[in-house]
């Protein structure tokens, strides 16, 4: 049986204080509790109070003026540390997902006058300053070690990652591997049994997707080791490679998971104008990400998206409270948003 410590009455307080704190809406700074009234408020001992308060003082909640009392800082003079993006490969901040999670964090930091660091070096090569400027840090596990975040651990430096991986920690959770495994049996109840699929577009994202189509496969009695996987990844002629050498299959494939609607809608266009095949009548396609440069595709691509903007403000807001509060991270999970296009159908009847 687990058993749960209760927090410390200075933990407690320090917790409720800095709720309460942040929850008012003053810009400018202004007067909270005396110590004797916070001793009679939580029945604890006037050390345990002012422990307490050296707490938030140290996070740059409160301060205090020798004969006027304690002051909490308003909204306009809160000191805000950087949130961190760790990401080994820099690459990924070219990749749209990445770049809208920066965005929506950067939406959230910009006002309280703080900044976002993108970070490549692992953490224990970052010089003291780097690590003490940063409130938290969203990681982007490819390349990511578990020495990397047992430096984080030993500096005190909150983490929350990027989407499902091996590594251990809070986690933002998109609901990717539930999208791919939907989009998968959306081809499968449809009667496709004959499958491919185009990689290439990130790595660590390409994995989460990864393992919801295997688990679709495997429940439909399907072995993922027999289902050709082209790599897409690269330039424009590495995609158009790839693409070419999927429709060259034979038999040639009823259906496609790309792994991004940027790779569909190559593989719809080169299927349709250089294979003279239909879509859906000759090929099925789905693809993630519903980007809206794409939208008038035709056919209109059946896809997914995620919510990497806003997973990024979340990301930063929680990262702020907890170095605010001392209250430990916890997931953060989205549901991804379906929308049904023209790029899909039964499997043809010659196939």
């Amino acid at each position: 049986m687990i058993q749960f410590r209760r927090p410390t009455a200075r933990a407690a307080l320090v917790s409720t204080l800095s709720e309460e704190i942040l929850r008012r809406s003053e810009t400018h700074p202004f007067p909270i509790a005396s110590e004797h009234e916070l001793c009679r408020r939580f029945q604890i001992s006037r050390v345990t109070v002012r422990l307490a308060l050296g707490d938030l003082e140290n996070r740059g909640l409160i301060f205090r003026k020798h004969g006027k009392g304690t002051f909490a800082h308003g909204r306009s003079t809160q000191v805000h540390r950087d949130v961190g993006f760790l990401m080994k490969q820099p690459q990924a901040a070219e990749h749209r997902p990445i770049a809208e999670m920066i965005r929506g964090a950067q939406t959230v930091m910009a006002p309280l006058r703080a900044a976002i660091s993108l970070l490549s070096r692992s953490p224990e090569e970052w010089r003291p300053e780097v690590a003490g400027n940063l409130v938290g840090v969203v990681i982007v596990p490819e390349g990511v070690t578990d020495k990397d975040l047992e430096v984080l651990r030993d500096r005190k430096v909150p983490y929350i990652l990027s989407g499902i991986s091996p590594l251990s920690g809070p986690r933002i959770d998109l609901g990717e591997r539930d999208a791919a495994k939907a989009q998968t049996e959306k081809l499968l109840n449809l009667g496709h049994r004959q499958f491919a699929l185009l990689s290439g577009y990130d790595a660590s994202l390409d994995a989460v997707k990864k393992e919801g189509i295997y688990e679709a496969f495997r429940a439909a009695g399907i072995d993922p080791a027999s289902v050709p996987e082209f790599t897409a990844g690269g330039d424009e002629k590495t995609i158009l490679q790839a693409v070419r050498n999927l429709l060259q299959l034979r038999p040639r494939p009823t259906a496609v998971v790309a792994f991004d609607d940027g790779l569909a809608s190559t593989l719809s266009y080169i299927a349709r104008r250089q294979e003279n095949l239909k879509l859906p009548d000759d090929l099925s396609v789905v693809g993630f990400h519903d980007w809206s440069y794409l939208h008038y595709v035709e056919p209109s691509l059946c896809t997914v998206s995620f919510k990497f903007f806003e997973a990024g403000q979340r990301a930063a807001e929680m990262l702020n409270r907890v170095a605010f509060t001392g209250q430990a991270l916890t997931d953060i999970a989205f549901e991804p948003t379906y929308r049904d296009g023209e790029s899909t159908g039964p499997v043809p009847k010659t196939s």
